[in-house]
C-alpha cells in the first residue's frame, strides 16, 4: 500500500513539474511572440492528460486489493490533485492558443507586458510550492498559501478593467484585448487551482499529525 500511495506521489511531482513548465513557456511565448512555444505547449496537454489518467489506474489498482480509512482519503485527494495538476494543463493550452491567435495581429503590441510576467511567475511560485507542502506533508506551509489566493484575484479583476478601459479607447484592437484578458483570466486560474492543490495538501498534512 505504502508503496503504491508513493507511486502516485511521485507521478504527481512529475504531472506538476511539466504543468509548471507549460504555464512559463506560455507565457513566454507571449512575451517573445512565439508561435513554435506556444504550439509546442498545447502539444504537451496531452502529456498531461495521459498521466493523469496513469494516476487514476494506479489509484484504482490500490484501491483493489483494499485500503485502510486513511489511505482511502490520500488516495482520493491524490486523484483530485491530479485532476487540478491536469486542468493547469488546460490553462496553459487556453494561453498558448490565445498566444497564437495574438500573434496574427503583426503590428499589435501586448501591454503591461511586466506584470503578465508577474503573475506567470506567481501562479507558477504558488503550484511549486503547494505540491512541496503536499510532498512533505507540510500543512503549516499549505495554510500559509491559501490567502495568497486573494492578490491573484485582486490582480485579475484590475487587468480586467484596465483592458476595458484600452478596448474603448482603441476599438480596432477589441479582439487583441479580448485574447490578453483571456490570458489574465487563465493565469488567476491557474493560482486558484494551486490553492486547491494547497488546501488538499492542508488536509493530509493534519491527518499525517493525528495519527
Amino acid at each position: 500500500m505504502e508503496k503504491g500511495l508513493s507511486e502516485i506521489k511521485g507521478k504527481l511531482q512529475a504531472m506538476a513539474t511539466l504543468a509548471e513548465d507549460m504555464v512559463a513557456r506560455s507565457v513566454k511565448a507571449l512575451l517573445e511572440g512565439d508561435k513554435t512555444l506556444a504550439n509546442q505547449v498545447c502539444a504537451d496537454d496531452d502529456q498531461l492528460d495521459r498521466m493523469e489518467a496513469e494516476v487514476d489506474e494506479l489509484a484504482v489498482q490500490i484501491l483493489a486489493h483494499g485500503a485502510a480509512p486513511r489511505d482511502l482519503r490520500a488516495i482520493a485527494i491524490s486523484i483530485k490533485i491530479s485532476n487540478d495538476l491536469e486542468r493547469i494543463g488546460d490553462e496553459a493550452g487556453t494561453i498558448a492558443k490565445s498566444v497564437i491567435h495574438l500573434n496574427k495581429q503583426s503590428n499589435w503590441k501586448v501591454p503591461f507586458r511586466e506584470e503578465i510576467v508577474a503573475m506567470g511567475e506567481k501562479a507558477c511560485l504558488l503550484l511549486r510550492e503547494a505540491i512541496q507542502a503536499y510532498s512533505e506533508n507540510d500543512s503549516s506551509k499549505a495554510q500559509q498559501l491559501i490567502p495568497q489566493d486573494d492578490q491573484m484575484d485582486a490582480l485579475n479583476i484590475f487587468y480586467q478593467k484596465e483592458l476595458v478601459g484600452m478596448m474603448q479607447n482603441d476599438p480596432e484592437s477589441i479582439a487583441s484585448y479580448l485574447d490578453l484578458g483571456i490570458i489574465v483570466k487563465r493565469l488567476e486560474r491557474v493560482a486558484d487551482h494551486a490553492i486547491n492543490i494547497a488546501e488538499d495538501a492542508l488536509l493530509i498534512g493534519r491527518s499525517a499529525k493525528s495519527t
